[in-house]
């Protein structure tokens, strides 16, 4: 497996739990009873890994699934690592473009480095969020 490939996974993994751990930051600070975090958690982050097509390709997907799939900021850093992988495999363009269609708005192809640009600005406005409820509730 090529370096590249494996080193910008990471970094994209890196930042995608980065964004995580501040939205559940942002979410804690407004939970009252520790046992219920978790629960909240799951009810909000696995609807968003299911939308985001980690587990399946999103071509074709019906138009409100398209539309809740490019809200969930998961979709932007499961397509860069999508495309990563793809790029170092040996399929024909048919099904390269059924299994990797990409992130599009309103038919422009959003690059990869915009698409991590996404999850990191919303990791920081998450993480500012988390500040402001903290130094609120002090």
């Amino acid at each position: 497996m090529p370096r590249c490939l494996i080193l910008g996974i990471f970094v994209l993994q890196l930042a995608l739990a980065f964004a995580i751990t501040a939205f559940g930051v942002m979410i804690a600070v407004r939970i009252k009873q520790m046992q219920s975090f978790m629960g909240v958690m799951q009810m909000v982050v696995m609807p968003l890994f299911f939308i985001s097509g980690a587990l399946f390709p999103v071509a074709g997907l019906p138009a409100w699934l398209t539309i809740l799939n490019r809200l969930d900021p998961l979709t932007y850093a499961v397509d860069p690592m999508r495309r990563l992988v793809f790029n170092h495999l040996t399929i024909s363009p048919l099904a390269r473009h059924t299994l990797d269609p990409g992130v599009t708005w309103w038919g422009w192809h959003v690059p990869a480095l915009l698409e991590v640009g996404v999850i990191l600005l919303l990791g920081v406005l998450f993480l500012g969020i988390a500040i402001w409820e903290f130094s609120r509730t002090e």
